[in-house]
């Protein structure tokens, strides 16, 4: 479908699973991540399709598979250096914020301007009240 709409912040290896297996079965068909991009605005970005990417993957993986590599980029120097999203920010509040994730789309469903994007991901804190 050309009008996917998806965002969801959360934290925890079972929420991570449960967006990603969401967000890959709403791609319909092109449900293989088979190339990837990543920048300091959109973070990780996963393509469906090889050689629109900076790097293309051995094998295409589906969202199971793509978990583990989504778990160590989240530790990485790059996904640090990642702008969070609005909402997603280190905000200066009267609780406390602790270490979370954000699976994304954009408009029409693209991610970077790519409309071979199944999601993009990045570090986001989530926000805890008093």
């Amino acid at each position: 479908m050309d009008n996917r709409v998806f965002n969801v912040n959360g934290s925890g290896d079972e929420m991570l699973k449960a967006a990603l297996a969401l967000v890959f079965r709403q791609e319909g068909e092109r449900t293989a991540c088979k190339s990837w991009i990543q920048t300091k605005e959109h973070g990780l970005v996963l393509l469906w399709c090889a050689g629109q990417g900076d790097s293309d993957l051995p094998a295409p993986l589906d969202s199971e598979g793509v978990f583990p590599l989504i778990k160590q980029w989240l530790t990485s120097e790059f996904a640090k250096s990642v702008t969070p999203s609005d909402w997603c920010q280190n905000q200066d509040h009267d609780g406390s914020n602790s270490d979370g994730w954000q699976v994304y789309c954009e408009d029409w469903g693209h991610v970077a301007g790519s409309h071979y994007a199944i999601c993009g991901i990045k570090p986001a804190y989530m926000w805890h009240g008093k």
